[in-house]
């Protein structure tokens, strides 16, 4: 069984991070220390996390282990795209970004991982790596151009956003199995490791403009239950109907279960798309997450 100390550890940390940023906005950061943070991270920070995730040595036997794992990681995320055109027809038309976004970015990378390590072990960290590869490009390609307001010329603004990029440039990587020079490869991962921390700080400087009564309203619930209940079970059926082994169903339910990215939040923040509501969002379903993740793995 998963260590829920440990789980309960993680999420501290994660609110820890958010309390700092949302003190630090209202004592002593201004709007355009809040806008600079947004743009470093969107432009530098993520994309260099981006490649770091994709760097994995694959090989036969890692293909033949994981290879269900990403087909039905791939499937999941179609399931996402269609339960986040589904679930939200009657929600206000301005938090439509943050919520369809919402459901198809899960925590999966920082709360999964030791989740995931938790359970399995080295084979659980390997299966959470093969899991985001499908999350990783449709939530910064289909996923991106929710945020987008101006539709026309799409794919080309996609191909200009550095985390698309990035996606591309990580994919190219891992599939021909190409070695970044030691010092380039320092770099890019010590930008990318940055990343929890300073998602997590912006978080906490947007919700400071936020009150209590905001965090919780109809749409917060239900893309937390999409997020947190639907898609897990949906996951889970998935597996079931394709007779998948105990450890692989388990690795693809568990990460599904996760909560609401904070890159939600980022995005909102950086297109100016009610980022108030999306960090609501990621709050909450993040406390929600306390109750339904351990449920979850005692059910597999």
């Amino acid at each position: 069984m998963i260590d829920l100390a440990h789980l309960l550890s993680l999420q501290g940390q994660l609110f820890l991070l958010m309390l700092t940023g949302f003190f630090l906005r209202r004592r002593m950061l201004s709007d355009a220390f809040q806008s600079g943070l947004t743009d470093l991270l969107i432009n530098l920070i993520l994309p260099c996390n981006i490649i770091m995730s994709f760097q994995i040595e694959m090989n036969a036997a890692l293909l033949q282990a994981a290879k269900w794992v990403l087909i039905l990681s791939f499937a999941v995320q179609l399931v996402s795209i269609v339960a986040a055109e589904l679930f939200y027809r009657r929600c206000d038309e301005g938090n439509l970004p943050s919520l369809k976004f919402g459901t198809l970015c899960a925590n999966s990378g920082f709360l999964g991982t030791p989740v995931a390590e938790g359970l399995w072990g080295a084979q659980g960290v390997l299966l959470t790596a093969v899991y985001l590869i499908p999350q990783r490009i449709v939530m910064w390609s289909i996923g991106t151009s929710y945020f987008q307001k101006e539709k026309s010329n799409l794919a080309l603004k996609l191909l200009k956003n550095p985390c698309i990029d990035a996606v591309i440039i990580g994919m190219a990587l891992m599939v021909f199995q190409i070695p970044l020079p030691i010092v380039l490869n320092s770099a890019i991962s010590a930008f990318g490791k940055c990343n929890t921390g300073l998602s997590m700080l912006l978080i906490g400087m947007i919700a400071s403009h936020i009150h209590l009564r905001d965090f919780i309203n109809r749409e917060i619930l239900l893309c937390s239950a999409v997020r947190l209940v639907f898609l897990p079970l949906a996951s889970l059926a998935l597996c079931r109907l394709a007779h998948v082994d105990a450890v692989s169903t388990g690795a693809v339910v568990v990460l599904t279960s996760m909560p609401v990215g904070g890159i939600t939040a980022m995005l909102a923040a950086k297109y100016c798309r009610n980022p108030e509501f999306a960090v609501s969002c990621v709050a909450t379903s993040t406390v929600l997450s306390m109750a339904t993740i351990p449920v979850w793995t005692m059910l597999l």
